[in-house]
């Protein structure tokens, strides 16, 4: 073999490992995203959530990508994350739209109190309007720069006080300051005569103990996850007082930016994270509201009557939540009509 010959020869060998190392199917770079949320190490959210989507995302992708966890605010506050993550700052994160509820106005329907029955109906409700063109994905999501990976609603609110004030009645619940999320949460609240005070959950305990809230509307697994059971004194149980939805999103560049096929391992990962996750809360739920109950909360027993004050209060919040959406210009009607259609068929 002459001169020429060797050089051609080993020009090809050179551009067959070269294509090679450029070939997705025979080496792919690694990645690493960055995943942030609000919450404290160990959080339900995280382990029931945040920890399983990530395992399966590099399940999916071979072992391409890993998810890299910065909890309780290290990339940003629990208010800005949804902004900071569709700037970059955080690659995928826990973001609770109702926190940002001037940006994500038509979110607040998955959130209004009574409006489905289990929570595995309304977080796949709510996946069907946020994705393949849903509704809140064209007209919410999509003009915030964000694309929606999981999507869940929390288990049923329900009022958990740490006043030491005797509640019996409906009657007995007005006038105290309790944290809300925003919304039709902010709604619900003053329709049975609260005052709503809107603030991040890291924030809280601090305000339980201070006084300055008397009580929240939350479910019992977060105020397991937060500690609160030791302070709590009272609380509700078999009602819905609404929800919060909370979702794991990328920002929309990020995504865009990524390989085929690892856009693909996101959202199939996103899907089944939803619909194992539900599930997993449903059951979660009773064991957490038994524990807080084992240290010292008592349960609030309100007569059927309440109950008929509470469920007209309900209906009127969806009333004027449509309402006061369509007002603003923003398609308040349509999103109620295509959510609870989406609670019909996943019934």
């Amino acid at each position: 073999m002459n001169f020429s010959s060797r050089f051609l020869a080993s020009a090809s060998v050179g551009a067959a490992l070269l294509a090679a190392s450029a070939s997705p199917g025979l080496a792919q770079e690694k990645i690493t995203l960055r995943l942030a949320d609000s919450l404290p190490s160990g959080h339900v959210i995280h382990e029931l959530v945040g920890k399983p989507f990530s395992e399966l995302v590099t399940k999916l992708t071979n072992g391409q990508v890993t998810l890299q966890h910065f909890p309780a605010e290290q990339l940003g506050k629990a208010k800005d994350m949804a902004q900071l993550t569709a700037l970059g700052v955080a690659d995928v994160s826990y973001i609770v739209p109702s926190y940002s509820s001037d940006k994500f106005p038509l979110t607040a329907v998955a959130e209004l109190p009574g409006i489905f029955d289990s929570e595995c109906q309304g977080s796949l409700a709510f996946y069907k309007v946020s994705h393949n063109g849903g509704i809140l994905e064209t007209k919410e999501f999509a003009p915030n720069q964000l694309r929606l990976l999981v999507t869940l609603a929390l288990p049923a609110y329900q009022v958990q006080l740490a006043t030491s004030r005797d509640v019996k009645t409906a009657k007995d619940l007005e006038g105290l300051k309790i944290r809300t999320t925003g919304g039709a949460m902010d709604l619900m609240m003053r329709s049975i005569g609260g005052v709503p005070v809107r603030m991040a959950a890291p924030e809280i305990y601090e305000s339980l103990t201070r006084g300055t809230l008397d009580g929240l509307i939350f479910s019992y697994q977060s105020s397991a996850s937060y500690d609160f059971g030791k302070i709590l004194k009272s609380g509700t149980e078999g009602l819905n007082f609404g929800t919060a939805i909370f979702t794991y999103s990328i920002g929309e560049l990020k995504f865009k930016s990524l390989p085929e096929n690892v856009r693909k391992a996101l959202v199939e990962a996103g899907e089944q994270t939803t619909r194992e996750a539900c599930k997993r809360f449903e059951d979660g739920e009773k064991a957490a509201a038994d524990k807080i109950k084992s240290q010292g909360m008592k349960v609030i027993n309100f007569s059927a009557d309440d109950k008929k004050v509470f469920d007209t209060a309900f209906k009127s919040v969806a009333q004027d939540w449509v309402k006061d959406v369509d007002k603003r210009g923003k398609p308040g009607t349509d999103v109620f009509k295509a959510f609870t259609e989406a609670l019909a068929a996943t019934h």
